[in-house]
């Protein structure tokens, strides 16, 4: 195995041994030079391709279009995203979202004021997005587009590509000079995920905030961190490539403790878990209230209730 942010080979401890969904045979390890963690082996390019293309959702959505609650959930969560996009001073011009599912941040983006468009590999949800919402969703693969833009977002796409190095190359180069990127992936780091439920075989990498800083580190700068709730990063793009910068062995020490001491009592308490429940249940009943209602009046109802607040 070889290291996909530093190139290392040999110098891997193993930190799981099955998918938290299926139980079966999977080996997550972490690096011990730079404290990546990944699959092993990581899948070829092909193979991901054809899973993303066809099984991904129908795995973890049980559907290959979303249901009235999932638009409801994903309406919420790209108003949030757009709030930290403003607080970052990004208001408008030309955006990309890849892996745009069902197209909701695309449809509330350009309602925010972007020029928004998306990419998303499975052929049911991007067919969905067009029909629902009118968006410009693309059905595809991020080597597949060439235009330039003001601002690209990912939001848990990375950690299902085959080497984000190269997509971050490939992201710098669909940006304007000084372009913008948002990228959000699950947190290594977190508290409120369950010690049995954080490593499954369609996520291939799991990254902190050192981690993924580095892996962008030859095209992008760090303009602001956050992990209120898995890990943002706002990045600018450098105008030319420079030499990577790999986490300092003092942060991959803390990345190894931090795994080493999640825990129940820590999920149960620091991370939330024993209220969950009740959450789930108020959850539940305001999707309750969304059940027969068509996709974009969902949306435009989350608009006017903020605008009304």
């Amino acid at each position: 195995m070889k290291c996909a942010l530093c190139g290392s080979e040999g110098l891997f401890e193993i930190v799981s041994h099955s998918d938290a969904k299926s139980s079966e045979p999977l080996l997550i390890a972490m690096c011990r030079h730079c404290g990546l963690v990944q699959q092993s082996p990581t899948p070829t390019a092909d193979t991901l391709r054809i899973y993303y293309s066809h099984n991904y959702r129908k795995d973890y959505k049980k559907t290959y279009t979303p249901k009235s609650k999932h638009v409801y959930r994903a309406g919420k969560t790209a108003l949030q995203r757009l709030d930290f996009l403003n607080r970052c001073g990004i208001v408008n011009g030309t955006l990309l979202d890849v892996g745009a599912g069902g197209g909701e941040f695309v449809y509330l983006s350009g309602r925010a004021g972007f020029q928004a468009e998306g990419i998303e590999p499975n052929i049911g949800y991007s067919q969905y997005a067009k029909s629902a919402y009118g968006c410009h969703v693309i059905t595809g693969e991020l080597d597949g587009v060439s235009q330039l833009y003001d601002t690209i977002t990912l939001f848990h796409v990375l950690e299902h590509l085959p080497s984000p190095i190269e997509a971050f190359e490939k992201l710098h180069s669909l940006l304007k000079q000084g372009g913008k990127l948002l990228v959000e992936v699950p947190w290594i780091e977190a508290q409120d995920a369950s010690p049995h439920n954080i490593y499954f075989k369609a996520h291939i990498f799991y990254f902190s905030a050192d981690t993924l800083s580095a892996c962008a580190s030859q095209f992008f700068n760090v303009l602001h961190i956050d992990t209120s709730s898995n890990l943002k990063i706002l990045f600018s793009a450098k105008s030319k490539p420079s030499p990577i910068t790999l986490p300092e062995s003092r942060s991959v020490a803390r990345t190894r403790k931090r795994l080493r001491s999640k825990g129940w009592l820590e999920y149960l308490f620091q991370g939330g878990a024993c209220i969950k429940p009740v959450k789930k249940l108020i959850r539940a009943v305001e999707e309750s209230k969304m059940d027969g209602a068509k996709p974009k009046d969902i949306l435009d109802g989350l608009v006017e209730e903020r605008q009304g607040h």
